[in-house]
């Protein structure tokens, strides 16, 4: 339309110049609305290229809300969650051959907030809390759940940690452990983290 606006104002202009006794020939005026046009050709060329693929994939998932904390249901059917292609696991810091699923958070300040799962395999999942800059480049990652075999005080058991995310991304995190010989499991740990203006994960003192 803007082209064609264009256009219609060089002819009114050649049509008053002529009528003013300017004699130029339909020639010189050809060429100079070939040389609109071919302007016009250029600036098309010079726009900005389709968006970034990356960019482009993010921007398809869907939002999860905050607060949000831990539960069974979550971790077991991975709700929201869509699958990450393989060429961009390497924007997690992770090989093409780990199947990821992640599902977009409200920002926080500069960054993008993406809660990532890693499926180590159809009966395992572990969930992380992802900052990434505004080209969607990871910047640090927290293992938000968990689910390993390990040994604390020379008893091997199950460590388990669940996690509560606050709408100001104040992050707790709670671990319990259960020896083989328990009857139940019991509270290991409890640590606290926030976002830093950095973008990185900061463990803060828990205030009771």
């Amino acid at each position: 339309m803007r082209k064609f606006t264009l256009i219609i104002s060089l002819i009114a202009v050649i049509l008053v110049s002529y009528s003013c006794g300017n004699r130029k020939n339909a020639a010189d005026y050809d060429g100079m609305i070939d040389s609109i046009r071919r302007a016009e050709v250029a600036k098309e060329l010079l726009k900005p290229t389709s968006d970034d693929p990356v960019v482009a994939f993010f921007d398809t998932l869907a939002i999860k809300s905050v607060p949000m904390k831990y539960s069974v249901e979550f971790v077991e059917y991975l709700p929201q969650l869509t699958k990450v292609p393989t060429t961009f696991n390497s924007r997690f810091d992770y090989e093409s051959n780990i199947a990821l699923y992640a599902v977009k958070l409200p920002s926080y300040k500069d960054y993008h907030m993406v809660l990532l799962a890693e499926k180590v395999d159809s009966a395992t999942t572990t969930l992380y809390l992802c900052t990434m800059n505004q080209e969607y480049v990871l910047v640090d990652r927290l293992c938000l759940y968990e689910q390993k075999i390990e040994e604390r005080d020379g008893r091997l058991g199950l460590m388990r940690q669940e996690y509560y995310v606050t709408s100001k991304y104040e992050v707790t995190l709670v671990s319990y452990f259960r020896a083989e010989d328990d009857e139940k499991e019991s509270e290991a740990a409890a640590c606290r983290y926030v976002v830093n203006k950095e973008g990185n994960f900061e463990e803060v003192i828990i205030e009771l």
